[in-house]
């Protein structure tokens, strides 16, 4: 059996970030990591997945495994992101508000 821990963190835009954000950028993002029921949230693990999708730099402070019910109201794009990384293992959901003053 699996679920999906949601990490609440921030991360920087690397040149190759698929969003087109340009590198430098500090956005807030949501990770969406598949995992065995009832384990640990695996933070080095959603940091790799992220990493490899063209981010750095990445802070994350919580997370909590997150039933598909509560999503819509943390964001009208989180329950697409639930339901890839059901499918995939793994999905970001970035903001597109700047954390930083270079964007």
């Amino acid at each position: 059996m699996v679920e999906i821990i949601l990490f609440l963190g921030t991360a920087t835009a690397d040149e190759d970030n698929p969003h087109g954000y340009s590198a430098g950028e500090k956005h807030a993002v949501l990770l969406f990591l598949r995992q065995d029921k009832g384990s640990a949230p695996n933070w080095s693990n959603a940091e790799d997945e992220l990493e490899k999708k063209g981010w750095s730099d990445i802070v994350l402070s919580e997370a909590s495994p997150i039933a598909p019910e509560t999503l819509n109201s943390v964001h009208s794009d989180a329950l697409g992101s639930y339901e890839d990384a059901v499918k995939d293992g793994f999905a970001a959901l970035v903001f597109a508000s700047c954390l930083t003053r270079r964007c």
